[in-house]
């Protein structure tokens, strides 16, 4: 069974925005899941929905087999929220905001310390942990608040944006407790504007544009449907001789798809020929999003 299901989810606020448009979502027990997407993309409102903080205009929504819009208690009971953008109060320390939280939610004391001091070490605050949260800079803030949710061991854990502001040191410090976690059994649920992030820990996938979903599935899979090997992106003004199986204008950015890999080896030689600016790289899950199902990002032109 799914951890969580959605069914023509649909979310309209104040002023007529519609920032879910029939979303149908199924988010597999087990391993992480990431929702990818721009700004704007619907993936913090839907992840609201899910656990329960914010109810849909129409649709179902199921998280843990349990009806949100009918009990939302029992299932914010069950999960742990990391909100986007969400720090702990300045007056507190790390240690005694993650075991107080730990505490709150039926940890006794003891154990609720141990394991603060536990993950709280593991995503690099050991050293602070004692610290007024005050005095640390925001992104240190933020683990924190990640901290407390990764110690939770709920059943579902929802992580909106929870490396924005990380260096890339510190970044990868978080994947290492994020893929422990996953381990243990628990099932994750993130937000993130990275690609490399989604393709480095991520299982399974759920692309979002504009409030609909573009794609989903396991992260190789979605991305192999694109039928495509390889990306030469052009800068500048030498993008004359770039003929790609698609091409995707983005503003002043050519991104030529290619299926064979010395077809776009050739492209990148007469690009940089030209004069241009270019890199060759691998699909991957950003051209999930430029693609897109008929277009959402740029202009297209395929051959």
């Amino acid at each position: 069974m799914p951890c969580v299901v959605s069914r023509d989810l649909v979310k309209i606020f104040r002023g007529g925005v519609e920032a879910l448009k029939g979303v149908s979502i199924e988010i597999p027990c087990g391993g992480i899941t990431a929702l990818v997407g721009r700004n704007g993309a619907g993936k913090t409102t839907f992840i609201r929905i899910a656990s329960g903080l914010l109810k849909p205009t129409r649709g179902y929504i199921e998280t843990l087999g349990i009806d949100v819009t009918r009990d939302a208690e029992r299932v914010r009971s069950r999960i742990a929220v990391m909100p986007q953008g969400s720090l702990p109060p300045g007056f507190s320390t790390p240690l005694q905001f993650v075991s107080t939280y730990l505490a709150y939610r039926g940890a006794p004391w003891s154990e609720a310390r141990r394991r603060a001091k536990e993950i709280l070490a593991e995503l690099g605050l050991g050293e602070v942990m004692n610290t007024r949260c005050h005095e640390l800079s925001l992104g240190n803030q933020q683990r924190v608040v990640a901290a407390a949710a990764i110690a939770s061991e709920a059943d579902l854990i929802f992580l909106d944006e929870p490396t924005s502001g990380l260096d890339p040191i510190s970044r990868r410090g978080f994947w290492n407790s994020l893929l422990r976690i996953k381990s243990s059994g628990s099932t994750i649920v993130m937000t993130s504007h990275n690609p490399e992030e989604v393709e480095a820990i991520a299982d399974y996938v759920v692309a979002m544009s504009s409030g609909r979903v573009v794609s989903q599935g396991p992260v190789r899979s979605v991305i192999e449907r694109l039928g495509f090997s390889r990306v030469v992106e052009v800068y500048g003004n030498g993008s004359m001789g770039v003929d790609g199986d698609m091409v995707v204008r983005i503003g002043g950015v050519v991104i030529a798809y290619y299926r064979d890999e010395v077809d776009a080896e050739r492209s990148l030689a007469r690009v940089v020929r030209n004069g241009g600016k270019a890199r060759v790289r691998p699909v991957g899950v950003a051209d999930v999003l430029i693609i897109g199902e008929g277009g959402f990002y740029g202009e297209y032109e395929e051959s």
